[in-house]
């Protein structure tokens, strides 16, 4: 047999963690897949693919055809009491038809990971608040806030992203304050330009209020807040004040009091937009959590954690959230396209409609192994500051359904 000629395709979009880095380069060679040069570590293992046989669906661990499977899946959907539509790690394309799906069958529908996304959410209801993009911390930020553990390890190409060498506007050197955790070898090496401090604190919540108070003029009473001196925030308060555009930015999800941090560092951002420009950066964007939620909101009125019932749609962050959800559910309808990412625990029937590499802990009732967005097929996804849609296209061909159509044929049969 000849050799396969390597391809190299160049400005591959990446979907997996939602900062959109549009600049990787993935070599083809038959149906494996590799990528080279600049990428993270993340992105590098979930485009990885060998050239092996497709995991077959299945029924209570039996290998079918797609419509056997997709006619069981109906089945089990048809007789649901309660399903949680959980997951939703997929495509624009793939939430719209699990949205039609719900239409049609009932059920609540959350993403794996919205506990951040709703503790931000939970902060932007009590007060709102002035968010910023990408671009605009990447080129005119020139002061940054990164609260709790060093975000790097999630978003390996964040600070290359957030603050490149050279931005298009900002001027002078630039200043990144690690409020929390440390900046690990990662963050250090994007940030070799920039000024990097650390205060060390396990209460950002308390750093963050004394910064308020100073940023007002005012003096709060006490020696140290959070653990760090009040001469040294003083400094760090002053600095800001200085400074032409301040930008506070933080993963909600990785804080038990992630919902006080957002509503923390939005009421400071609202005291520096007195003197000077400010605006917050929340993390986040895992698996098109962003995208799905947004056509969430387009469809049927309301974000994720909501249930469709009978042609009407209810609401309720706590409610419906996946954990509390699974404990009122019969049947849980799992989607993981992005990542090999397993069902929660659940004693009701499962239907996964997963990624083929997925181990589970006990065999779906019904499993339907489906492409990868990006990979296997082409799609959309939004980027994490929700402002842009990102192209994703296919790098190889594909023999396993996309999410989209094998909801389809399950509806359809």
């Amino acid at each position: 047999m000849a050799d396969v000629a390597i391809e190299t395709i160049e400005d591959v979009v990446c979907g997996f963690c939602g900062l959109g880095c549009d600049d990787l380069r993935v070599e083809v060679e038959g149906r494996e897949l590799r990528a080279a040069g600049t990428v993270c570590a993340e992105a590098a293992r979930l485009i990885r693919r060998l050239d092996v046989a497709d995991r077959p669906a299945s029924v209570a661990g039996a290998a079918v055809d797609l419509d056997t499977a997709a006619e069981a899946a109906r089945h089990i959907l048809l007789g649901a009491r309660a399903t949680l539509i959980g997951g939703l790690g997929t495509d624009m394309a793939g939430a719209g038809a699990l949205t039609d799906l719900a239409i049609r069958f009932g059920g609540v529908l959350d993403h794996h990971a919205s506990d951040g996304l709703f503790r931000n959410y939970a902060s932007a209801q009590r007060t709102g608040w002035l968010a910023t993009t990408l671009a605009e911390v990447r080129n005119r930020c020139d002061l940054l806030l990164v609260i709790g553990e060093d975000p790097a390890g999630q978003w390996g190409r964040l600070f290359e992203r957030l603050f490149p060498e050279a931005p298009l506007f900002a001027e002078g050197r630039r200043r990144v304050v690690f409020i929390g955790g440390a900046p690990g070898e990662t963050a250090q090496r994007q940030l070799g330009h920039a000024d990097i401090s650390h205060l060390a604190t396990d209460d950002p919540v308390a750093v963050l209020e004394a910064l308020s108070v100073l940023s007002d003029g005012r003096m709060p009473p006490g020696e140290a807040f959070g653990g760090v001196p009040a001469a040294e925030l003083a400094a760090l308060a002053e600095a800001m004040g200085a400074a032409h555009y301040v930008v506070a930015t933080w993963n909600a999800a990785a804080l038990d009091d992630g919902d006080l941090v957002a509503e923390r560092a939005t009421a400071l951002v609202d005291r520096l937009n007195v003197t000077t420009r400010a605006g917050v950066f929340p993390l986040g964007g895992r698996d098109n959590i962003i995208g799905v939620n947004q056509l969430l909101l387009w469809r049927l009125g309301y974000p994720l954690r909501t249930a469709v019932r009978g042609q009407a749609s209810t609401h309720d962050g706590a409610l419906y959230a996946t954990e509390a959800a699974l404990a009122d559910a019969d049947v849980l309808l799992w989607v993981s396209a992005f990542r090999p990412e397993p069902p929660p625990s659940f004693a009701g029937k499962i239907i996964a409609l997963a990624h083929p590499e997925t181990v589970f802990e006990n065999e779906p009732d019904v499993l339907i192994p489906v492409g990868t967005p990006g990979v296997d097929h082409a799609g959309t996804v939004f980027r994490m500051d929700s402002i842009v849609s990102l192209p994703l296209g296919a790098l190889r061909v594909a023999t396993l359904p996309s999410v989209a159509e094998a909801v389809r044929c399950i509806a359809e049969g």
